[in-house]
């Protein structure tokens, strides 16, 4: 009975739900929202690239720097039109973010288009890769 069990919890961590993504990007919406680095240090790969808005690269290092002690703070971000596509070890989560940030004196106000690719580490996933572009709203 134990093989059973061992081989039904292997088949159930081979193939995670498009849900299981779902999840785990309102997880990282709520902890930007909230600025809780904890949470979005555990929801990075220690080998994140991040392509910002001006095609800057950012490795996971300089992403939570920016993070923890740069000049910011988010007042609004919603996430919306998610698509997932789940394969047995990543899946790509694409979508919109609605916000409003300030950044030193600046407040930004409007929309952008985000790509996350997550990647099993062990037994977690987390995000691998990220990109995003500012788009404009009808």
């Amino acid at each position: 009975m134990p093989y059973l069990t061992v081989l039904l919890l292997l088949s159930l961590m081979a193939s995670p739900s498009s849900e299981t993504f779902l999840d785990l990007e309102r997880r990282f919406a709520a902890a930007v929202l909230d600025r809780d680095g904890a949470t979005v240090d555990s929801l990075l790969a220690e080998d994140l690239i991040h392509i910002g808005f001006e095609g800057q690269i950012a490795r996971k290092v300089e992403y939570m720097s920016f993070f923890n002690d740069g000049d910011w703070r988010y007042s609004r971000y919603a996430t919306s039109d998610l698509s997932v596509k789940v394969f047995p070890d990543s899946a790509i989560v694409t979508g919109l973010a609605d916000r409003s940030i300030r950044v030193g004196t600046k407040e930004t106000t409007g929309a952008f288009a985000f790509t996350h690719v997550w990647a099993r580490a062990g037994d977690r996933w987390r995000i691998t890769s990220s990109h995003v572009t500012t788009v404009g709203r009808p």
